[in-house]
């Protein structure tokens, strides 16, 4: 009979501590979770600002901030947001549209002009 007891107040013990265990990992990855959406949907657009200065792309004096939201809004809106799409009809490789999307590397005037006229073809507003 002792035996008996002894063993269900180890059990007990070992619930609690793996209900605690199981508590306390919820809340940390709840709270990783919420931290790495706030960091992306705070950053978001930000990146081209800080690597590139805002000069103009084209004569209607769009910057890059300008023209990496219209290229966003291009792929999201007429291609589903798929890069690989957007980058056929810009006829341009898949790494260079990511590579605009990271803020890696400068956008030009040619890529613009193509994204508003294949925005302007396919009815979507991008500006």
């Amino acid at each position: 009979m002792d035996n008996r007891q002894d063993t269900q107040v180890l059990l007990n013990g070992t619930s609690r501590l793996r209900r605690l265990g199981i508590v306390v990992a919820g809340i940390g990855l709840g709270a990783s979770i919420s931290y790495l959406l706030a960091k992306a949907l705070r950053g978001q657009g930000k990146s081209l600002a800080r690597k590139f200065p805002d000069k103009p792309v084209d004569d209607r004096g769009t910057g890059q901030d300008k023209a990496a939201q219209i290229l966003r809004k291009l792929r999201d809106r007429a291609f589903e947001a798929s890069d690989e799409r957007l980058a056929l009809a810009l006829g341009r490789p898949t790494e260079e549209i990511a590579a605009w999307n990271a803020g890696d590397l400068i956008i030009d005037d040619d890529a613009v002009m193509k994204a508003r006229g294949i925005a302007m073809n396919r009815g979507v507003r991008v500006e």
